[in-house]
């Protein structure tokens, strides 16, 4: 889906640009990559690539929460974020991978995930947050 059809059709918004949600969206990031990091400890997988995935889409909103863009998408949030953040690009190819993944992982019915999955995806989250938080730290300060 093409960025202006997620405009066009209510996917995403415009809003007022929100420095403390975009704090909070970051908080829980890392809340959601340590509850993944728990669930590799007691074996499951799935839950922690979940969970890593959920870490990626929190850290993503960061970007949109200081664009002033409110999302109602996962797919139109990761559009927004390769069309107007181009060095995050191929994170948000990767983070797409997840994004199909964790929607198998909810609604199929039998999902095999090993341990190098899990710690591949929690990998990938902390990338992610990581290029993030370089992106804004002037813009906003420390989030």
């Amino acid at each position: 889906m093409k960025l202006k059809e997620c405009f066009d059709k209510g996917l995403l918004a415009r809003t007022r640009p929100s420095g403390n949600k975009a704090k909070q969206s970051l908080a829980s990031a890392k809340s959601s990559l340590r509850k993944a990091q728990g669930n590799i400890k007691i074996g499951n997988m799935d839950v922690a690539v979940v969970m890593a995935y959920t870490a990626m889409f929190h850290t993503f909103r960061v970007l949109l929460f200081l664009d002033g863009i409110k999302e109602r998408s996962h797919v139109c949030m990761l559009e927004y974020v390769k069309e107007k953040f181009p060095s995050l690009k191929g994170l948000v190819k990767e983070a797409d991978a997840y994004r199909r993944f964790r929607h198998t992982a909810l609604y199929g019915l039998e999902v095999l995930v090993s341990k190098n999955d899990a710690a591949a995806a929690m990998k990938l989250a902390r990338q992610i947050i990581a290029s993030v938080t370089d992106i804004f730290s002037d813009k906003v300060g420390e989030i």
